[in-house]
């Protein structure tokens, strides 16, 4: 019985994970981002172990909150860009792309913006990250 539960909870893990990918590749996210490395918007692993970092238990309603209303600003090596809202997404599909970011925290390189000197009193312009 565990084997059953334990594949069903594997299988339903993929699947979330395979259709959280498809909402972020359909929704245009991969022009901006990419899962582990930059491109012209923060990776998004680093943007899943910084939020963990941060926020704790909140990291996912911050990120749905990101994806939700749009950004600016708050990743200081992209002060410069600006994330669109994507208020016409459905909760079930800002849960989704959540969850999906938040699970590519393992695959963040370095320490999630820490430990390089940036500590919290290292803030710019009240920028966290």
């Amino acid at each position: 019985m565990k084997t059953v539960v334990s594949t069903i909870l594997v299988a339903t893990s993929l699947m979330a994970s395979s259709s959280g990918y498809s909402l972020v590749k359909g929704n245009g996210c991969l022009s901006c981002h990419a899962i582990a490395s930059k491109k012209t918007a923060p990776a998004f692993a680093g943007i899943a172990k910084k939020n963990i970092r941060f926020y704790g238990n909140n990291a996912k309603n911050m990120i749905i909150q990101s994806i939700k209303n749009g950004s600016s600003g708050k990743y200081r090596k992209f002060a410069d860009v600006s994330m669109p809202s994507y208020f016409y997404l459905s909760q079930e599909q800002l849960d989704t792309i959540a969850d999906f970011i938040l699970s590519q925290a393992s695959k963040a390189r370095g320490n999630g913006g820490m430990g390089k000197g940036h500590g919290m009193g290292g803030m710019n312009k009240g920028r966290m990250f």
